[in-house]
């Protein structure tokens, strides 16, 4: 790859610019949005070349990833259908499907991500599939493009919206838990600010841990005393269904995710 296009430039298509000036340096960058004024700061300073149209960015792109909102996709499409023939696509549309989008954009090189917010910050995890005639260089391209926004994994599209459940939606869930455990703390005595801080310290501290391939069974046991303060905080979680509640939280994001693409 050399150049890349991203035609619609909000959250997601700023996300990838950023993350693709500071991985990939060496490549250059051309976008498209509908309103052209959220273009042109990085066009100072990201270098990125702006577009006229959307058509423009797939006859000067080598790759182009489409970050368009899900219900301007059909008449985006029709406007694109001659340019994007047989060129290499990403999609991060929700609720689109490899088929679908193929079938409208009029190539079998096709490769749709699913990310979550965090791509914003460089540390998402992004679940990444492809079409079945995809090449082995746009499997090569797509997940250098993921790592741009954070860590990448090819899945079966088929488990895409368990993806969801787990990582698109389920970030949300630990902004919830966090906020929980912020407002614990202020029942037990703590001013908000300084428990939401204790409490991000300790998911940090956590996530750092589990990043070793410990199992996090086997790290609850090492916080476990008998008798002790945290068998009674885990006792009260499942005594509330904590577990199965946050088991329920993803079956049901991804079953409303599977909706989405019936």
């Amino acid at each position: 790859m050399k150049k890349i296009g991203i035609i619609g430039f909000g959250t997601m298509g700023e996300a990838f610019a950023t993350g693709l000036v500071r991985k990939h340096p060496e490549l250059r960058l051309v976008a498209f949005d509908q309103k052209p004024e959220r273009l042109t700061i990085a066009a100072h300073t990201q270098g990125i070349t702006v577009a006229r149209t959307p058509a423009d960015v797939f006859s000067a792109a080598d790759l182009t990833i489409i970050c368009v909102k899900p219900q301007d996709f059909a008449a985006f499409a029709d406007s694109v259908r001659e340019s994007s023939r047989g060129k290499p696509v990403v999609s991060i549309l929700a609720g689109k499907g490899i088929q679908a989008l193929s079938e409208a954009l009029a190539t079998d090189q096709v490769a749709r991500f699913m990310p979550n917010i965090a791509a914003t910050k460089g540390a998402s995890f992004i679940g990444v599939s492809f079409h079945p005639q995809a090449s082995p260089r746009l499997h090569e391209d797509a997940l250098s493009v993921a790592s741009a926004l954070g860590t990448g994994m090819e899945i079966p599209e088929r488990l895409m919206s368990a993806i969801t459940g787990v990582s698109g939606s389920g970030i949300a869930y630990v902004f919830q838990f966090a906020h929980a455990l912020a407002q614990g703390g202020v029942a037990a005595g703590l001013d908000y600010k300084t428990a939401l801080a204790a409490a991000i310290a300790t998911l940090e501290g956590a996530v750092s841990l589990l990043k070793d391939g410990t199992h996090p069974i086997e790290l609850v046991s090492r916080v476990t005393s008998p008798a002790g303060t945290t068998i009674q905080g885990i006792r009260a979680l499942e005594r509330a269904g904590f577990t199965a509640t946050v088991m329920e939280a993803v079956e049901a994001a991804a079953r409303k995710a599977t909706e989405f693409e019936a």
